[in-house]
């Protein structure tokens, strides 16, 4: 049986420098959950970029956030906020709607069936990543989907017809 070793993290620059691994090992799948779209971890052009190549590489691209509020991020542009009104066959953006959904406190992103970074403490930014661990990635995605499931299209972020 294989044995796990998780990466911890421990600081801003340390989720920074993982977010961009895992953005980088992204081949179709990438699930993000967190409070307010996380400006210092994911406000940032090479994650856009690399999003955007993705859609055109691979038709199947599923990329989905969920966040608490994202009025802050919308009013003060976000790369993900663009990526979701350029690309929204690929990209969504959904708000929790439901008080158990805002006691939600973590930050995940999930990339693939294969990797994660799960900040269990995002005010220190203190958590732990892996990049090859299926079970626990799986795990984290079906929770992920189930919060999803009961959460709404954030109309902050939707691309206005002029």
């Amino acid at each position: 049986m294989k044995e796990y070793s998780s990466i911890l993290l421990n600081g801003r620059n340390d989720c920074r420098r993982c977010v961009r691994e895992l953005i980088e090992l992204s081949t179709q799948r990438v699930y993000l959950i967190g409070q307010n779209l996380e400006p210092d971890l994911y406000n940032h052009k090479y994650l856009y970029d690399h999003l955007s190549e993705l859609t055109t590489r691979n038709r199947n691209t599923d990329i989905r956030v969920i966040a608490h509020d994202t009025r802050v991020a919308a009013r003060n542009g976000h790369y993900l906020i663009l990526l979701a009104q350029r690309l929204p066959t690929f990209a969504q953006i959904r708000i929790t709607v439901t008080r158990d959904q805002r006691k939600f406190s973590e930050n995940w992103l999930i990339v693939d069936d294969m990797a994660f970074m799960r900040i269990k403490n995002p005010a220190s930014y203190e958590g732990y990543y892996d990049t090859d661990n299926k079970l626990e990635c799986r795990s984290l995605a079906q929770s992920f989907m189930e919060i999803w499931e009961a959460s709404l299209p954030d109309q902050n972020t939707r691309r206005l017809g002029i």
